[in-house]
């Protein structure tokens, strides 16, 4: 019994490209988050769906666009984070809004070279059949071993719940589960995982001892905040386990 017929199947892969196209369109110069959200959840959306039919990997040009777009929403929120205090870390504010405007370049120099169009062209030609019922028993089974086996760990380290937080990601995408606040808490524990990184990553040596001492606080906050939703998060998955 087939589910769905090869050219509904490309009908469906060229929507989430249109809709990439459109929210790529919107980016430049000023890549305001919401956009950049947005674009970042068709693709997610797109890459569950490949997944499900069995279509093996996302263009690199993508996918690499897409990992240059997350750094930048990342900078962001740091931006936001550190927005309170941005008059007293005067060179940590710099180096960041830096980092951003270099980002926003190279995202920009991805778009100029049609990236979607050829991504859309290399994914389609990948699609070689029809999707059957038989392709989707078989991921389903796939993602439900796997979810059990991950959920089942005595322990979770930060990788462990990023994978986690990935998969139930995906099956939401796929309309195989429904959204729900641990997926929330996860990403909110991701948000924090990556604010520590870019605090530690762009941290510069020569700094004053009330900037330095500012971002040491800072880091504790964030380290305590971290600590504090792991905790949360191992209990909450033991539940559903």
């Amino acid at each position: 019994m087939l589910i769905m017929k090869k050219k509904r199947v490309l009908k469906i892969i060229s929507r989430y490209y249109r809709r990439l196209d459109k929210k790529s369109r919107q980016m430049p110069p000023a890549y305001a988050p919401e956009v950049i959200h947005r674009f970042r959840t068709n693709y997610k959306k797109l890459k569950a769906f490949l997944h499900m039919i069995h279509v093996s990997g996302m263009p690199r040009k993508l996918k690499d666009f897409y990992q240059h777009l997350g750094l930048l929403r990342d900078l962001q929120l740091q931006e936001q984070y550190i927005k309170p205090d941005a008059f007293r870390l005067p060179i940590y504010s710099k180096i960041l809004h830096r980092q951003v405007e270099q980002s926003k370049q190279e995202l920009a120099r991805y778009l100029s070279k049609k990236m979607l169009a050829k991504a859309r062209k290399k994914t389609m030609a990948k699609v070689k059949s029809n999707f059957s019922h038989k392709t989707y028993q078989k991921y389903l089974q796939s993602k439900t071993m796997a979810m059990q086996h991950m959920l089942q760990a005595r322990s979770f380290s930060d990788n462990d719940l990023h994978a986690i937080r990935k998969s139930l990601k995906e099956l939401s995408n796929n309309q195989q589960l429904n959204n729900s606040a641990i997926q929330d808490k996860l990403g909110e524990f991701q948000d924090a995982r990556n604010a520590l990184h870019l605090l530690r990553k762009y941290w510069p040596a020569d700094l004053s001892n009330k900037e330095a001492g500012l971002l040491k606080y800072k880091e504790q906050v964030l380290l305590r905040q971290k600590k504090r939703m792991k905790a949360q998060l191992a209990q909450e998955i033991k539940t559903i386990s």
